[in-house]
């Protein structure tokens, strides 16, 4: 691997170098400071590569001919933003801007340029590789007692698990920086802007888990304070979108086209895809809520154009390929319609498998380091409580029986959930008799017999047609068997000896666990789409409930069941 990143990394010096042999890099350029050329380099950057290129090469050369890792270093930094379309060529670049700069012992050095490559392969889809790079970031910073920077990639671990769409750890850490943030005396500028970039990012945060009145509030801080700064719009941008969740869809749409623009070309240093695919998301959905649906598709189009181009997809993106689907199924085009399935399927298996490796490794990896450090504190505690005692004996000790305890109780959790696992197979076939049994209980007194046979033979056609499968509450379904709630729940906990939400938990528990066990395609939903399937507002709630009725979690049920199901196709084919 080293041998491999060596070989490429000389392969593009030798490059840059014969490039720059190419032309002659004027006297002029060479008596400037490193200070000019690189102003002269980011002010030509969108206007004039070519000439930009020439800086960046002469700002080489002066590193070169001073022996100057640094600024050879920063060199391959600036000549990566040349070629941001280009995965293989902008990664090559800082694979040189890291094997130069990593031995450089300064401010935010060398941790500033593994975070550059790290922003980089995220920008492509890379999470796996952005993720080692931050990890490394973070371990320099650490040694290094930069605190600034600890929190600058602690912001951008949480973007990633953003991604990956563990919003709950993402809002953890965006709430940590936040903290950091106000503790900053005397703030510069910078530091200003850095807050309300992760002001903002705790707003998406904060919507993405449903808590929409908490973003509005953020929001509207943040709107306050960025007025005139360069990151105004992202607020705005934030605004059009809890806008559509208020079902105010005209203002939605013109909110966000209004900061389209920015999002699409925004100024340097910020990185714009998951906004672009935000703002598009939420253009498509308020159009088709105002029934323009030929905009909205075109909207859902942009995201696919967007993923398609640079791999790069977050959980969100999927409903735009469902709303494709069913946009197509609805026309009976069914070319585009098996396309856009297809894109769906690709879409998840990334969201899935290649996106669940790197959320395994977050909390093996930068959840250990957190720990590290907590332990760290911990130990230096002890030993101001009490220098007899060697502390660092007891923390090995404590982490030792921690260890031990964890290992057996996971054991003994794996076995359990076997247990019930097989328990739950041989089941299946007894729940299916069970629901054609009837309930020889005695009718609750203060409902007359017709009615109750009325709510029984409705109750009965509402479990064989399936229509739990849809949101409801017991006064939406007494109201269409032409009855009352308080009867219905009467009927359903004397019958059923059960609540209402219960009653109904159960039926789509008993469904999804015959058609998980039947249905090899559905096996491979995510559980927040099967979930939806089934009538949930949530997988929270879906997997609550599935824990609640069999005493395991839906994702561990499939894994198993899927396991079995293989196993039994491979001896069946020997």
């Amino acid at each position: 691997m080293y041998l491999k990143l060596l070989s490429s990394i000389v392969i593009f010096s030798i490059s840059f170098i014969s490039y720059g042999q190419s032309f002659q890099v004027p006297d002029s350029l060479m008596q400037k400071t490193y200070k000019q050329l690189s102003e002269d380099f980011h002010t030509n950057l969108d206007s004039n590569k070519s000439k930009a290129r020439l800086y960046a090469q002469a700002y080489f050369n002066k590193g070169k001919n001073s022996k100057d890792s640094s600024r050879i270093a920063w060199s391959y930094v600036y000549k990566s933003l040349l070629y941001n379309d280009s995965k293989n060529r902008k990664i090559e670049a800082l694979d040189s801007a890291v094997f130069f700069g990593k031995n450089i012992v300064k401010k935010n050095h060398p941790e500033v340029f593994y975070n550059k490559r790290a922003i980089s392969f995220g920008e492509f889809g890379d999470l796996n590789n952005s993720f080692k790079d931050y990890l490394t970031a973070l371990d320099h910073s650490r040694k290094n007692n930069n605190a600034p920077y600890i929190y600058l990639l602690k912001h951008n671990i949480a973007n990633l698990k953003r991604k990956l769409g563990k919003y709950d750890e993402a809002k953890r850490l965006f709430i940590e920086c936040i903290t950091y943030e106000k503790s900053i005396k005397n703030k510069t500028k910078r530091d200003t802007i850095s807050y309300l970039l992760t002001l903002t990012e705790l707003v998406s945060v904060y919507r993405l888990n449903n808590q929409i009145d908490s973003a509005k509030i953020l929001n509207k801080e943040g709107a306050k304070f960025s007025k005139g700064k360069p990151v105004g719009f992202l607020f705005d941008l934030n605004d059009g979108v809890l806008d559509y969740h208020d079902q105010e869809y005209s203002t939605s749409v013109k909110k966000i086209k209004t900061v389209l623009p920015k999002i699409i070309n925004p100024e340097r240093g910020y990185e714009s895809t998951t906004d672009l695919i935000n703002a598009y998301l939420y253009l498509g959905n308020s159009n088709k809520s105002l029934g323009e649906i030929s905009k909205s598709i075109n909207y859902f189009k942009k995201i696919d154009s967007i993923s398609k181009t640079l791999n790069y997809f977050l959980p969100e993106s999927r409903s735009a390929y469902i709303e494709l689907v069913d946009y197509y199924k609805s026309i009976d085009d069914h070319t585009n319609q098996l396309l856009y399935i297809n894109k769906l399927l690709s879409a998840d298996s990334i969201l899935t498998k290649n996106y669940r490796i790197v959320s395994d490794k977050i909390l093996r990896e930068f959840d250990t380091q957190e720990l590290l450090e907590q332990k760290q504190k911990i130990i230096a505690s002890l030993e101001k409580e009490n220098n007899r005692i060697s502390s660092q004996n007891i923390i090995i000790l404590i982490f030792l029986l921690l260890s031990l305890i964890g290992i057996g109780y996971y054991y003994y959790r794996q076995q359990l959930y076997k247990k019930r696992f097989l328990k739950l197979l041989h089941q299946i076939s007894d729940q299916n008799q069970k629901k054609n049994q009837s309930n020889d209980d005695p009718s609750p007194s203060s409902i007359n017999k017709k009615t109750l046979d009325k709510l029984l033979n409705k109750l009965q056609q509402f479990e064989e047609k399936k229509e739990f499968l849809r949101p409801l509450t017991s006064k939406d379904l007494a109201k269409s068997f032409g009855s009352n709630s308080s009867y219905l729940s009467k009927v359903v906990n004397t019958f059923k000896e059960k609540s209402f939400s219960n009653y109904i938990n159960d039926l789509r528990i008993d469904f999804v666990i015959d058609k998980l066990n039947d249905d090899s395609i559905f096996r491979k939903y995510t559980v927040q789409a099967i979930a939806q399937e089934i009538g949930f507002n949530n997988s929270e709630a879906f997997s609550k409930a599935f824990y609640k009725k069999t005493g395991i979690y839906p994702s561990y049920f499939i894994k198993k069941l899927e396991k079995q199901k293989n196993s039994k196709s491979n001896q069946s084919s020997r």
